[in-house]
């Protein structure tokens, strides 16, 4: 068997799951099977950012300099050119595009390239909670077309599959479900440093800590969660609240949280997250849309109850009073309430967070890698590309 050259495509290696997805899948490629490559546009400099992990971990990153986040018909062109390219210079056998932007511009230009196997994952989708309708339509239009190019679809849950299909995105034979591994053995070290990092961010024995983390923007919901904290305070004033990560809604989310003082902790972009949830009582995921939740089985890794919104892939990640709670999007009053039934409840949580780190032994890289690789050759037997 020859080795077989792949290309992983993503508009930016910004800190989020999609990039740490996409990391680790180039990372613990099989280097006697596949000779992988890692093209992306740039990180804006004002973004947190995976760059320097990429480059520690020895991997270069192909530059697209015209692949930018935001819609922008010139840029997207270039973009489109630069990538075509690329393809044709390097001859993929596979090119496995990652998130919207990417994923629309990487598979077209592939299928123009005569690239033998396009793959694309979403993480997630944009039919809701990202535009307004009309843009949604349109983006969802271009979906549609670019699935028509593309070998196979992935997604991070089965529901998340549903739901593209709804849309007339793909048909079933492209798609399958594969979820989104996690290094889980920063956890073990963490679960043993809970006190030492408790008392690092100022948190007393007796108080309750209820945390998340992510990025700051809309879709993510996090002005709910601050919401929630009053109403959580009124009734528990033991409780502090940390939020960790940095957007778009850092101001008007401090903002929101000024009247709350020491009690809600704004900590910007941190690199110990396995040690902050490790630090938590519970975490909290507010999401309005979210392909999967890393951060759910991060908290189950550390052994932490969530309360999480039943949306996108989230419920097929949280079983239901067994691993976690789940409420409504847009409602404090619902994240509030679980929140003060759990806190209120020592023995409920020990048998969540139990229940949660055995759940999530099965969401290892390696078998989320594996199974990639195992479609890759699925495909390559299909296309005859050892022949």
């Amino acid at each position: 068997m020859r080795r077989i050259r792949v290309a992983h495509v993503i508009t930016r290696m910004g800190k989020g799951g999609a990039q740490e997805n996409t990391f680790h899948t180039v990372c613990l490629a099989n280097r006697d099977r596949y000779e992988v490559d890692l093209i992306s546009g740039h990180t804006a400099h004002n973004e947190p950012s995976m760059e320097q992990t990429v480059r520690d971990a020895g991997i270069e990153i192909v530059r697209v300099k015209h692949l930018v986040r935001n819609p922008s018909p010139l840029n997207d062109l270039r973009a489109y050119n630069e990538l075509l390219q690329i393809y044709r210079d390097r001859k993929y056998d596979i090119v496995h595009t990652h998130t919207s932007k990417a994923g629309y511009l990487g598979r077209m230009a592939a299928a123009k390239a005569g690239v033998p196997i396009i793959v694309h994952t979403p993480h997630g989708h944009i039919f809701f909670g990202y535009f307004n309708k009309l843009f949604t339509r349109f983006f969802t239009k271009l979906e549609r077309d670019a699935a028509l190019k593309s070998s196979k679809l992935i997604e991070l849950t089965q529901r998340g599959v549903d739901q593209h299909l709804a849309e007339g995105v793909g048909t079933r034979d492209q798609w399958t479900s594969i979820f989104s591994g996690i290094d889980l053995a920063p956890f073990d070290e963490a679960i043993r440093a809970r006190a030492a990092t408790r008392q690092s961010l100022g948190v007393a024995p007796d108080e309750f800590l209820i945390g998340a983390v992510g990025r700051l923007e809309p879709v993510k919901g996090f002005s709910y969660f601050v919401r929630a904290a009053r109403i959580v305070l009124d009734s528990m004033p033991s409780a502090r609240f940390i939020l960790a990560g940095d957007g778009a809604e850092r101001e008007s989310l401090e903002a929101l949280a000024e009247t709350l003082g020491p009690r809600f902790q704004f900590l910007g972009m941190r690199d110990d997250v396995p040690a902050l949830m490790a630090a938590m009582d519970l975490c909290v995921v507010p999401s309005i849309n979210e392909g999967m939740g890393r951060v759910i089985l991060e908290a189950g890794a550390a052994g932490t109850p969530v309360v999480a919104t039943n949306v996108g892939g989230i419920p097929e990640v949280v079983n239901e009073t067994v691993t976690g709670l789940l409420v409504r999007p847009r409602d404090e009053t619902g994240i509030a309430s679980a929140v003060l039934s759990l806190a209120a409840d020592r023995a409920q949580r020990e048998r969540i967070g139990i229940a949660a780190r055995d759940h999530v032994q099965k969401f290892s890289l390696a078998r989320m890698v594996e199974k990639i690789e195992t479609l890759y050759e699925d495909l390559i037997r299909e296309k005859r590309l050892d022949a």
